[in-house]
């Protein structure tokens, strides 16, 4: 490794690469881009001039690795798998774009090769590194929200059909589950730990790929999620977890989230109205009775905490800083895997994609 600097190989030259390259500004000159390889000439060299990088290359040759310090995959899907052992059989830590594979076997395959070669290899799942994905971690190790019950999340984002996108082409792994579920559905696994069950349903597009799906987990540990995707409709794009003592709810977008809000759980009287019925009950659903409601809702909130705790943790730069940085602190301490990201999990994230997408194209001809 350089003295100075981290140099980087950045291996496809589309917009996933291009923010990740701007990320690497917020290092202070730790990192810089030194290498941008594309499968067109024409695409690495307008990359290359796009941000300064001093070299480009069309195609992975031999020695071409040899002077950068680590390398950073964000081809399509298909090609991950592909890219990634050539980083690991040229000896060099490799970060490896979201989904980190096709399926859970390519995953496996690459995960072997790592652990057998001694090269550090990590998913590039993003949302995993964000400084307040670290802080809810704590939170819930403290049990500040209690026996931690379910999880909510979405990523929804309505998108214009384009068969020549890798977004809607199932041979570049894309689709909704693939493209947008994966934020959700790793980062419950992070928080709410492994999981035993999962059934997933979903709508199929005309190019084949599923552009909106939905998925219910049951982890090991009894708790329950619920996971959103689509291509063709929006959503809210953020995400709750519940818990016996409080729910936190993270603040949109949920691939990126800087802010969340903590609220004490409040248990209600069996039945819920807060008294006997007649009357009361009565007065309560009346469109008066709501509209009171509503406005003193703010007031409530304040009077009896239930407005909650803001949970702050900005991001540094656009927020795609803190894997690379994962990935420099742990190999500068030596170590082969990321305890955030471990290779087993991407696996196992990769075995829940494939049987969620077994569930939905089976259940669509």
């Amino acid at each position: 490794m350089s003295a100075d600097v981290f140099r980087w190989a950045v291996i496809g030259a589309g917009a996933v690469s291009a923010k990740f390259v701007h990320g690497l500004a917020a290092t202070g000159g730790q990192a810089r881009p030194d290498l941008v390889i594309a499968r067109h000439e024409d695409s690495a060299r307008r990359f290359a001039a796009s941000f300064g990088i001093p070299r480009h290359a069309a195609g992975l040759t031999p020695g071409i690795l040899a002077d950068v310090d680590a390398v950073y995959v964000a081809s399509p899907v298909s090609e991950h798998a592909t890219h990634a052992l050539a980083a690991i059989a040229a000896g060099k830590p490799v970060l490896v774009e979201k989904p980190f594979a096709m399926n859970a076997a390519e995953a496996a395959r690459v995960a072997d090769a790592a652990r057998a070669a001694g090269v550090f290899c990590m998913e590039a799942l993003w949302t995993r590194f964000q400084p307040l994905t670290a802080r809810i971690r704590k939170l819930i190790a403290a049990g500040e929200l209690g026996e931690v019950t379910g999880f909510d999340g979405g990523f929804q984002i309505a998108t214009r059909r384009d068969p020549a996108a890798s977004l809607f082409d199932p041979a570049r792994g894309g689709g909704a589950l693939m493209q947008r579920g994966i934020y959700p559905l790793s980062l419950a696994c992070h928080l709410l730990g492994p999981v035993t069950d999962i059934t997933a349903r979903g709508r199929i597009g005309p190019t084949g790929v599923d552009e909106d799906c939905a998925l219910v987990l049951r982890h090991g540990s009894g708790a329950l999620s619920t996971i959103r995707a689509s291509l063709g409709s929006d959503g809210p794009n953020a995400a709750t977890i519940t818990g016996t003592k409080a729910s936190l709810h993270l603040v949109a977008p949920i691939w990126r989230p800087a802010s969340a809000r903590l609220l004490p759980a409040r248990p209600s009287s069996t039945g819920g109205f807060g008294g006997k019925g007649g009357r009361l009950a009565s007065l309560r659903e009346t469109g008066l009775a709501q509209r009171l409601t509503q406005d003193l809702a703010p007031l409530k909130a304040r009077l009896t905490g239930r407005a909650g705790r803001r949970i702050s943790a900005p991001f540094a730069g656009n927020g795609y800083v803190h894997e690379a940085l994962e990935l420099m602190r742990a190999v500068a301490a030596g170590e082969d895997e990321s305890t955030v990201m471990p290779l087993a999990e991407s696996v196992a994230i990769m075995g829940l994609l494939d049987a969620a997408r077994a569930q939905i194209h089976g259940g669509h001809g």
